[in-house]
């Protein structure tokens, strides 16, 4: 299965990403800060649509991680930047399929805002 992680070079996509290679899948990480790993990783800005959107084209799912991290102290300031990459970046990333020849069949989207965990899941996307 292809896997492709937007935004999984932190914590979380590292760990998704290891255990989906180590499972024998092809992943992909697209990454704003690309890093040597066992697996595929592109880079992006995080803002435009480019040729890291040629990944998602055959992928099986996509869990998109993409956002600034919620590590941080929640001022006023530092929450409208959280909500606004996220937000940002997970339009990017839904435009991208809407490209591809094939989209994925299960796309994951996750980030905390504000404290709070979300977390979308749409099955059974049209091939």
């Amino acid at each position: 299965m292809k896997i492709v992680i937007p935004g999984g070079s932190g914590q979380v996509g590292t760990v998704l990403a290891g255990a989906f290679e180590r499972d024998g899948h092809e992943v992909v990480v697209i990454s704003r800060t690309p890093v040597v790993a066992p697996w595929r990783v592109v880079s992006w800005d995080g803002a435009t649509l480019g040729n890291w959107s040629k990944e998602l084209d055959g992928g099986d799912v996509v869990i998109n991680l993409a956002g600034r991290s919620v590590n941080c102290r929640y001022t006023p300031a530092n929450r409208k930047t959280i909500l606004e990459s996220r937000v940002l970046s997970t339009q990017r990333a839904q435009r991208a399929p809407d490209l591809a020849d094939r989209r994925a069949g299960v796309e994951e989207r996750a980030g905390g805002t504000e404290g709070q965990q979300v977390t979308e899941r749409v099955a059974g996307v049209a091939a």
